[in-house]
Order: structure tokens, then C-alpha cells, then sequence
């Protein structure tokens, strides 16, 4: 059996798009709990000391809630998913999420801060910023003989097999006596990625030696889809080495993209078309229409919604029942659900614009 349909690793429990709109549906009391945690087999004793450390912290401040009815079911749910947890391997760090009728635990490949939120929605900050670090992709390995397609759903690497893929050339390779019989298997391979691409609207990864991606390269129709390229890999790879390849390239298409926001955030200040400082960006997000939010990584502000949630005020009261623990987590949600994008940046970015940045459509 081909090493390219080798059986996946064990599964990380890594959050992906939908997961990302299912929590942000959430209302009602909802418990955040993200700690860091060191990548292995299981969590390390340190971590789960860790975790069961904000485990109190929330059953705590659950006794401060007036349905204590409510708190105690949350308190159950909470162990619940502590001890699912707990069973688990670890990456970079783990997410915790319960309500009422959610328990869900993640595991991030982004550093996080380690923290508790007890609030109206989830605190979905680190999971954002982990979708958008581990996005989904279509992956093209190629040789002078084959050309295999993949698919990356933020979870696992599996082969897309159809009509078009994999695709074998007939007949013997001779290398410098076969150019046009060498295109035509590439325009054929082209023609079946676009096919594939008029129903995943993902980006591509191109993988193989670089004779062969040079020669696609000036061919393809679908040039602007190209996200990056692994050269000089002349083997057949096994799935989790593509897998590790394709999320490697793209780490730097998601680096581009970050860029590429942060220009934009900059053309919008000079043409006065967008908003700076959490309260208001907060009013913009809730009356108009926002385009793209630009937010230093560990900015949080607890605050108070005043004038139906359309203004915020800020609050020194983060524990109290009625106060957002993170009116940014809130803020990125608002956002994302009027179909706007969301940045993430390193803290710094923002010094001067209040560490938080709204563009809005006009």
C-alpha cells in the first residue's frame, strides 16, 4: 500500500470553523477556562495542577451567581469536562467551554493566557486566533508519473479520491523526449483541481520536485490560488509528513495574511475610515457595518453594556454577575458574525490606537 494512504496519527481535539460558530451561538452562562500546556501524550502533572487551580476559581464564582441551582449544574458539567481532559493528549494548550447544554474541551497550537471568563458567550479570542493559524487547505503532491490531491478540514489530512485524482500518466517517462506529452498530464492534473476547486473555495498547496512544480507553475489556471510550495521533495511522502509540510507553508500564507490586515488597518486611519479604542469600536461594531477588527493578542477590558449594548463603560468589578469579564472577546464575535475579519496582533501593535482598531464598510 502506498505510503500516502497511511492511517492518520491520533487525533488532536483541534477546533475548526464550524466549531467556532456553534460556541459563538451560545448564550446564556458560560465558563471559559484556557490554560497553556506542554505538546505530549497526556497533560503533565503541571498542568492539570493548573487547571484544577481555575476548576475552584470558577466554582468560587459560581457561588456568587443568584441561580445557584444553575451554578451547581455548571460546577458538574465543569468537572465533567476537567476529567474528559484529563484523558487527553495535549498540544500548546487546552480550551475549556461549558454552559448549560455544552461541554467541550480543545486543544491549541497557539501560545495562551492562562485564564477564567464567566460571561453572557464564550471567550473565543484563542480559539479565533487558532482556526485562523490552522486553516483549511487543499494539497497537491506531484511527480513526473502521478498526482495525488488532499484535503486539510483543521483536522486531519485525508485524499480526495474522485474521477480526476489520483492521476497516472500512461506510458514511460523519457526524460527530454516527452515534453508535450509532460504537459498534457499537467493540464489534465490542472484541469481536475479547478473542478475540485469550483467546490472547495480553499487554498492550494503545491508539493513535489521542482522541475515538476516549475513546469505546473507556468501552466496552471489557478495561479492565484496557490497559497505556497514545498520544492525539492522528489519521495512520497507519508499523510502526517504532507500534513506537517502543508500546514508548515501554510503558516507563512497565514503570516502574509496578517500582514496584508495590518496594511489595510493603516490605509483606513490615514483615510479616517476606521475607529480606535475599545469603547469606540464597540458603538461601530453594534451600529454599523465593521470590515476589520484589529486587536492586540492579551487586551481585555471588563466593562458594563449601557443603551441596550450599543455603548460600553469600563468596570473595575470584573467578578461581578453583571460585568463582561472581556469585552473584547465580545467585540471579536460581534464582528465575525457581521461578516467581518478579525487580527490578531502581538501586543505593541496598537500602542498608540488604544491596542484595538475597527475598519468599517461604507
Amino acid at each position: 500500500m502506498s505510503s500516502l494512504l497511511a492511517a492518520p496519527r491520533p487525533m488532536l481535539s483541534r477546533p475548526d470553523q464550524d466549531d467556532l460558530a456553534a460556541l459563538m451561538a451560545v448564550r446564556g452562562l458560560c465558563i471559559s477556562v484556557l490554560v497553556n500546556t506542554t505538546p505530549g501524550q497526556r497533560l503533565g502533572e503541571p498542568d492539570r495542577q493548573r487547571i484544577q487551580a481555575h476548576t475552584r476559581d470558577v466554582i468560587r464564582r459560581l457561588e456568587l451567581e443568584p441561580d445557584q441551582g444553575q451554578a451547581a449544574v455548571l460546577a458538574s458539567r465543569l468537572r465533567t469536562a476537567v476529567d474528559r481532559a484529563f484523558r487527553m493528549p495535549a498540544d500548546a494548550a487546552i480550551a475549556i467551554f461549558v454552559a448549560d447544554a455544552t461541554i467541550r474541551v480543545f486543544h491549541l497550537p497557539v501560545r495562551v493566557e492562562d485564564r477564567v471568563v464567566i460571561d453572557p458567550t464564550f471567550a473565543t479570542r484563542d480559539l479565533v486566533r487558532a482556526v485562523q493559524s490552522n486553516p483549511k487547505f487543499l494539497l497537491l503532491h506531484m511527480d513526473h508519473r502521478s498526482a495525488n490531491l488532499f484535503s486539510y478540514n483543521q483536522k486531519y489530512l485525508e485524499p480526495q479520491l474522485s474521477p480526476d485524482f489520483p492521476a497516472l500518466r500512461e506510458g514511460r517517462v523519457r526524460a527530454g523526449r516527452d515534453l508535450e506529452r509532460q504537459r498534457m498530464f499537467l493540464r489534465a492534473v490542472d484541469a481536475g483541481l479547478g473542478r475540485h476547486l469550483a467546490e472547495q473555495n480553499l487554498p492550494v498547496v503545491l508539493v513535489g520536485g521542482e522541475r515538476v512544480l516549475g513546469e505546473f507553475l507556468r501552466l496552471t489556471r489557478h495561479g492565484s490560488r496557490i497559497a505556497g510550495m514545498a520544492r525539492g521533495i522528489h519521495s512520497r511522502p507519508a499523510l502526517t509528513e504532507l500534513e506537517d509540510i502543508g500546514r508548515s507553508v501554510m503558516a507563512d500564507h497565514v503570516a502574509d495574511l496578517r500582514a496584508a490586515a495590518h496594511d489595510t488597518l493603516q490605509a483606513r486611519l490615514r483615510a479616517r475610515r476606521a475607529v480606535t479604542g475599545l469603547l469606540g469600536c464597540w458603538h461601530a461594531a453594534a451600529t454599523g457595518d465593521p470590515e476589520l477588527l484589529v486587536v492586540e493578542q492579551h487586551f481585555a477590558m471588563p466593562v458594563r453594556m449601557v443603551a441596550d449594548g450599543r455603548y460600553v463603560e469600563p468596570s473595575d468589578d470584573a467578578e461581578h454577575p453583571e460585568v463582561i469579564d472581556d469585552a473584547v472577546d465580545e467585540l471579536i464575535e460581534k464582528v465575525l458574525q457581521k461578516g467581518g475579519y478579525v487580527s490578531v496582533v502581538p501586543d505593541g501593535t496598537l500602542a498608540e490606537h488604544g491596542r484595538v482598531a475597527l475598519t468599517i464598510t461604507l
